[in-house]
């Protein structure tokens, strides 16, 4: 069970990072889709498409709660009730980004990298992008969203390139190394938790 919940978690990194990838390639201007507009769009729905993967790969080890919360992603938009909803399987559910560990424990990063608020903001920022706009409504224009995708990418990196997270429905972490290089290995630990917390 523990070698099949590693290889589980260890695919839905390589998916984040096929995405990122996909998003590097349109911020750098190296892909496109023809009109600026759908370009935008696009990037909107990959970026969803990868917040999706973090919110509920905490929940690989727990079948019938990842099922659930599936469904329940396709029918709703809203960020906070999706996260409210994961929330009640797996409160520990959003990763702990780390830099290796040391006597005292994991060395936990202290910024730069994507918070549950900014997700929260950012996964309905992306819905906004990939409706049709309401002509009578003034907001954000597609542009600032546009510009704004390399910093939310860069803070995803960080986020993802090596973390810890708790496990639903156990008392097991994922230990996560996951550099967000094309090439480079990604190395999934499963660890017994050790006290309350992450």
């Amino acid at each position: 069970m523990e070698s099949k919940t590693r290889r589980k978690y260890a695919s839905m990194m390589w998916e984040c990072r096929y995405r990122i990838d996909a998003l590097r390639d349109f911020t750098s201007g190296k892909t496109h889709c023809t009109y600026l507009q759908t370009t935008i769009e696009s990037e909107a729905l990959q970026l969803r498409k990868l917040l999706e993967l973090i919110a509920y790969s905490s929940l690989v080890s727990y079948q019938e709660a990842y099922r659930s919360v599936r469904s329940d992603i396709a029918k709703d938009w809203h960020a906070a009730r999706i996260l409210r909803k994961i929330e009640t399987i797996n409160p520990e559910f959003y990763p702990v980004p780390i830099k290796g560990f040391s006597k005292q424990g994991w060395n936990k990063v202290r910024g730069g990298y994507l918070t549950r608020k900014q997700f929260e903001r950012l996964y309905d920022k992306c819905g906004a992008m990939v409706h049709a706009q309401n002509p009578f409504l003034k907001g954000k224009s597609s542009l600032a969203f546009h510009s704004s995708v390399p910093e939310y990418l860069g803070r995803i990196e960080i986020l993802l390139s090596e973390h810890v997270v708790r496990l639903a429905n156990s008392d097991e972490v994922i230990h996560v190394v996951a550099p967000m290089e094309t090439k480079a290995p990604i190395q999934v630990r499963h660890l017994v938790r050790d006290g309350n917390h992450v």
